[in-house]
């Protein structure tokens, strides 16, 4: 990001510039799916995110080095755009949208709040305890600016959840699950959400998340204690993307309210509008644009002879069977052929459906599953399809043609010899159509042309 030479470098000090890399890395970080053009280092300006064109494809980020009247002043410009595809007209062409654009917002003036103060004796532990704490202070603030939360501070609530994920109740992980209503202001005076409940036991262990929460109004004042599965019973529908198991409180995420989650992994789950919008998984903070990643997804899985509406909608089926996986972590792979023809080239004799070398029983259970596309295949037969050993082979009109499939691509692709066998599979298996692959720590890796794509 700056230059070995740089003066701003030497300025700024160790602790500084490894703060000011790791926050700018966040735009990254938080948001897989876009990409950021080399940063360059020019005169001191103000810090700032505007849109560079009519359409909204890009975010033109300034960050704020010291605090403009001193010499060494500086400041940091780079582009922030989706992710790119070499296909006319696909889905590089979207704008961005007014969330991402504010969480890049939020990013640059953090950087430069936190860059713009004078350095004074013992500030290098101060950068640091904010530099562990960027990510998660930027979404915070984003959340409760969406929807205009404050006093209740969602800082206090991911705190407090992130205390409770090292915790156990009767020998078992701890989860929880509350639903703060930002049109439901209490009023009144009493106990404080979260931090006057959550110091005591009972409290902690009496939400699960999944089937009863605590409902929250947006002063921080406990309004009810509910079940979720009757709390808000209008369906979801495929717009909306979040793991299966996670329905009712997605549902109840909607009418201006946010539904928090603690699974049993020590995952944090945020849904807002019936979908799952940001995640906290291994130390990091994740913003889920699912409808960008479903048209990518299309795109790089577009052929001649299937209609990209249909396709769209196999793809999106898949894309939400990865997330049931990915959030179950028992791992899977899914691979989506552009030309079915070319399955002997992938899946070893005798894995594909209705194969002549296969068992009796498996034939018998062939024609039963073989009936399903993935379009109309339950969420929940899905996921333990992918757990089986092995792949799920799909045509582009949704068919499944193997599950449980041992994937021998005859292009393997480039590999290093450190890949694990999914990984390996995943890569070969993407020079014939679109592979994901979902890791057993639920990161999800899309493959394209023998290449890692994106992985969220």
């Amino acid at each position: 990001m700056l230059r070995a030479n740089s003066k701003l470098r030497h300025t700024l000090g160790p602790a500084r510039v490894d703060f000011l890399v790791h926050a700018a890395q966040a735009i990254e970080r938080i948001l897989p799916h876009v990409q950021v053009a080399p940063w360059r280092e020019s005169v001191w300006a103000k810090p700032a995110s505007v849109w560079t064109s009519p359409n909204r494809t890009a975010v033109r980020i300034t960050l704020a080095i010291g605090r403009g009247e001193e010499a060494t002043s500086r400041s940091l410009t780079a582009e922030v755009e989706r992710r790119n595809l070499s296909i006319l007209g696909g889905a590089a062409r979207r704008t961005l949208d007014e969330r991402e654009f504010d969480i890049c917002r939020r990013i640059s003036e953090r950087i430069s709040e936190v860059l713009g103060s004078p350095i004074v004796d013992g500030s290098d532990a101060s950068i640091k305890a904010v530099r562990d704490a960027f990510d998660e202070y930027v979404i915070a603030q984003h959340i409760e600016a969406h929807y205009g939360l404050p006093p209740l501070s969602m800082d206090s609530i991911f705190m407090a959840l992130h205390t409770l994920s090292e915790q156990s109740y009767e020998n078992k992980a701890l989860t929880f699950g509350c639903v703060v209503d930002s049109l439901q202001p209490s009023g009144g005076q009493g106990a404080q959400f979260p931090g006057d409940f959550l110091t005591l036991k009972k409290y902690k262990a009496l939400s699960d998340g999944f089937h009863t929460a605590y409902y929250v109004s947006a002063d921080g004042k406990i309004l009810d204690f509910v079940d979720l599965d009757r709390f808000e019973k209008q369906g979801l529908t495929e717009k909306h993307h979040y793991p299966y198991w996670a329905e009712p409180i997605a549902r109840s995420s909607r009418k201006g309210r946010c539904g928090v989650a603690l699974s049993r992994q020590g995952d944090i789950l945020v849904f807002d509008e019936g979908t799952l919008r940001f995640t906290y998984r291994y130390g990091r903070w994740h913003y889920w644009n699912h409808a960008h990643i479903v048209h990518l997804l299309r795109d790089l899985a577009r052929t001649q002879h299937v209609p990209p509406k249909i396709l769209g909608r196999v793809v999106g089926a898949i894309y939400r069977a990865a997330l049931d996986v990915s959030f179950r972590r028992s791992g899977g792979l899914f691979v989506v052929l552009r030309n079915r023809k070319k399955l002997d080239q992938v899946v070893r004799s005798g894995e594909a459906i209705a194969d002549a070398g296969r068992d009796k029983r498996d034939l018998e259970f062939d024609g039963v599953i073989s009936k399903h596309p993935i379009q109309s295949l339950p969420r929940s037969v899905a996921v333990e399809l992918a757990a089986l050993d092995g792949a799920l082979v799909f045509a582009n009109s949704g068919h499944l043609l193997a599950y449980g499939a041992v994937l021998q691509p005859k292009k393997a692709g480039k590999l290093r010899g450190t890949e694990g066998s999914r990984t390996k599979a995943g890569i070969g298996a993407s020079n014939y159509g679109l592979a994901i692959k979902v890791s057993s720590d639920g990161d999800i890796t899309v493959y394209s042309k023998g290449k890692s794509f994106i992985t969220m």
